[in-house]
């Protein structure tokens, strides 16, 4: 049975989603109670660490075959508690290690970069001092991807969304998945 184009594009993103959400549910630090909601940081913290998953650096970007994947956080404490829970998951064969960062000199070492949005008068100089390194830059302040981000995470319909700015990835050396993109709200 063959359907017509945009059905079988429906799917295909349809399951993208559910594989995310999947993927979302997963990382929950469940504890002797389950939750049956994510906290806000819980829910960034996955996508920081799903975004890193669907990314590919370039070999020059570690040091050796099992360094760790850095991801350093200039935000306030409550995703950084969040992400740090997910210490030790594997990203691309390698386990993530988060570190948090009070300035744009703290970063050197990363591979992810997450400006929180509480710290938005830092995005220009943080992403002027990472440009053209091997760093994938995250953020949540409303203009992040116009301001030279790489993603963007957004909150839309009630949900976190989020955009890319496929300029900065190639800017960056990085290359993003088809899926990644294919779930993004917008790319620019």
């Amino acid at each position: 049975m063959t359907h017509p184009p945009s059905a079988r594009s429906w799917r295909r993103r349809a399951g993208c989603l559910a594989a995310l959400a999947l993927g979302l549910l997963a990382l929950a630090p469940w504890q002797a109670q389950a939750q049956a909601t994510l906290t806000e940081a819980q829910a960034k913290a996955g996508f920081i660490l799903n975004f890193a998953r669907y990314v590919e650096w370039p070999a020059t970007a570690f040091v050796s075959r099992e360094a760790p994947v850095v991801a350093c956080l200039l935000e306030r404490d409550a995703l950084v508690g969040a992400l740090g829970a997910l210490e030790g998951r594997l990203v691309q064969g390698r386990p993530l290690k988060v570190r948090r960062s009070f300035t744009a000199d703290d970063t050197h070492g990363c591979h992810v970069v997450f400006i929180g949005e509480a710290d938005e008068r830092r995005i220009v100089p943080v992403l002027r001092s990472l440009a053209g390194q091997p760093v994938l830059t995250i953020g949540d302040a409303e203009r992040f991807v116009d301001l030279g981000g790489a993603i963007g995470l957004v909150l839309g319909d009630e949900r976190l969304q989020f955009d890319v700015n496929r300029g900065a990835l190639e800017q960056a050396q990085l290359k993003a998945s088809a899926s990644l993109l294919k779930l993004a709200r917008s790319v620019q």
